[in-house]
């Protein structure tokens, strides 16, 4: 998991130079870059969420199961 968040941040690190060198030569590249290390982010936030998904995903789903009656009773089905 740490050598994970270690290449995380090196992709970014390396998106980043890459941003501040594009800036010098199109602006355009700038703003695909920023995109491009959001994606990078929100990706490897997913990847972790569905790998130790044994804790978090299980949890999320018995708290879905336990709510959807009292849901069904105030939506009147």
């Amino acid at each position: 998991m740490v050598r994970f968040l270690f290449v995380i941040f090196i992709i970014i690190l390396i998106l980043f130079i890459l941003k501040n060198r594009s800036k010098k030569i199109n602006n355009n590249n700038s703003n695909f870059y920023k995109k491009l290390i959001f994606l990078t982010v929100f990706l490897g936030i997913i990847f972790l969420l569905a790998t130790s998904g044994r804790l978090i995903i299980p949890q999320f789903l018995q708290i879905l199961k336990i709510t959807l009656p009292f849901l069904t009773k105030f939506i009147g089905i």
